[in-house]
């Protein structure tokens, strides 16, 4: 047991050491400045906290820490050639980028976590759990995605130029779609004031089953470009 409990701390340092190429301390500096800097600014410039603000918070701090290991995970297992050894052995690579997404959220879901546990005890109570379960689902699409694009443009650069002219034309277009159930940034708590609570809560509904079914899509769309070994070796 000790023998196999090394050989998976080994396992899950060697990948995200690749996944991560060494950044990982940037990015999650970057988040949690991105979290602390709005944060007391939200707090300093209105005198109650909306549990709304701090939605988008927890999101766009979500989003900093899985975008570069989604982003640029195919090219940094093309820079390290380990690539070559994924494809050497038939099927490993599922197992390999299933279990790296796999840490990949569930490190990102740990410090959204931290993030939401932190405000509900400094900033304004509310019940952390289900904001984290809730800021996880676009999180979750919006990582999905960029693996997708990664194995079709199988560039870092260029899937990261992609997924910042998406957020982009999402974010134009967010007053149009603010009620939208189409909207990758729905915010839960932001309800319209003439908006019926009822229809309200059946359009985050249907928003969170779109977004999953988005995420599992992207999942079996990336898997499966990753059978095309010609255009990664």
């Amino acid at each position: 047991m000790k023998n196999y409990l090394i050989l998976v701390r080994k396992i899950i340092y060697f990948n995200l050491k690749i996944i991560f190429a060494g950044k990982f301390f940037w990015f999650l500096l970057g988040s949690a400045g991105f979290y602390a800097g709005l944060s007391v600014i939200n707090v300093l410039s209105n005198d109650v906290t909306r549990v709304s603000d701090l939605y988008g918070i927890f999101l766009f701090s979500g989003i900093l820490l899985v975008f570069y290991p989604s982003v640029f995970g195919i090219q940094n297992d093309q820079d390290a050639r380990t690539i070559e050894i994924l494809f050497g052995i038939p099927n490993y690579r599922y197992k390999v980028w299933l279990v790296r997404l796999l840490m990949i959220f569930v490190m990102a879901f740990m410090l959204i976590l931290l993030y939401t546990a932190l405000s509900a005890a400094l900033i304004t109570p509310f019940r952390f759990m289900g904001m984290t379960a809730r800021v996880m689902v676009p999180v979750l699409f919006l990582g999905m995605l960029a693996f997708m694009l990664s194995t079709v443009i199988r560039n870092g650069n260029g899937t990261a130029v992609v997924m910042i002219i998406f957020g982009i034309f999402f974010m134009i277009l967010s007053d149009n779609l603010s009620r939208s159930q189409w909207n990758v940034f729905l915010n839960p708590y932001d309800m319209p004031r003439d908006m019926n609570e009822t229809a309200w809560h059946l359009t985050v509904i249907k928003n969170r089953i779109i977004l999953l079914t988005g995420t599992v899509l992207f999942l079996l769309a990336g898997l499966y470009n990753l059978q095309k070994r010609e255009k990664f070796i």
